[in-house]
């Protein structure tokens, strides 16, 4: 059988996952049943790291995950050597000492735990990186304040229907987050309104997005207590800037907006 793939090979087939294997590697994974599980393994663990969120990174890790470690790569003597088995980390100079009696050195399963430890470390510096970011980018800022979502429903449109919300950004200004799915196909765009109770009240706030969402500054100075209800037209490219009469949705605000 060809050589294994080395540590390099398994972590860049795990963190890119969007980037196949070449022939060399496929052909390999295909015969290699250690390098093909270990590869899952791996994929696993990028796939975990990546969906974690900041709380994640605050939480310390179970009891035991420590002596999980120890046994999987011998540390055992040297931990126990050092007065503090199953406790913590080896010291800077890493395991030493002779294997535990009746066990033999485990070269192989160093060589294999390579790649597991180079992807584990790659993702701890980009979470850990992330992390970092995290807090920079967010410690300064005003938490953003979301009301309760609403819905939207059918008015034209029997298959479609939305939720809206306010909220307010970092810079304290309104915003209106509309989504709206099943909306049928046109030629032209569909405008997000807000409309007074008797529906003859409109002021435009924005464009929807080609996947039916988006997020919209409100007018300074609007009090949507006289503009209780959001409406999403169909509207066609005449140059009219005015409603076209063809509501697809629409829904009163939620209440802590008004």
């Amino acid at each position: 059988m060809a050589e294994h793939l080395s540590a390099d090979d398994l972590t860049e087939l795990a963190l890119r996952p969007s980037s196949p294997p070449d022939a060399r590697q496929r052909a390999h994974l295909r015969v290699c049943g250690e390098c093909a599980g270990e590869l899952r393994q791996l994929r696993r663990v990028v796939e975990s790291a990546r969906s974690a969120t900041i709380e994640d990174l605050l939480v310390p890790p179970p009891a035991g995950v420590w002596d999980a470690v120890s046994a999987e790569l011998d540390l055992a003597v040297t931990a126990a050597r050092d007065g503090h088995a199953g406790h913590g980390p080896p010291g800077p100079d890493g395991p030493s000492g002779p294997p535990a009696p009746g066990r033999s050195p485990r070269r192989g399963r160093w060589r294999r735990s390579g790649p597991l430890l180079a992807a584990a470390g790659l993702v701890a510096g980009l979470l850990t990186g992330s992390a970092a970011t995290w807090w920079r980018t967010h410690e300064d800022r005003p938490p953003a304040a979301a009301v309760l979502t609403a819905p939207l429903a059918p008015v034209a449109a029997p298959a479609a229907e939305g939720t809206v919300r306010i909220h307010r950004g970092a810079d304290t200004r309104r915003a209106v987050t509309v989504s709206v799915s099943g909306l049928p196909p046109t030629p032209g765009y569909y405008e997000v309104w807000l409309m007074d109770r008797t529906h003859t009240k409109l002021i435009a706030v924005g464009v929807l997005g080609s996947d039916g969402t988006a997020t919209l500054p409100l007018p300074d100075g609007v009090d949507l207590a006289g503009y209780p209800l959001l409406d999403v037209s169909a509207q066609v490219y005449d140059g009219d800037p005015a409603h076209s009469g063809k509501s697809v949705v629409r829904g009163d605000l939620p209440p802590s907006a008004t």
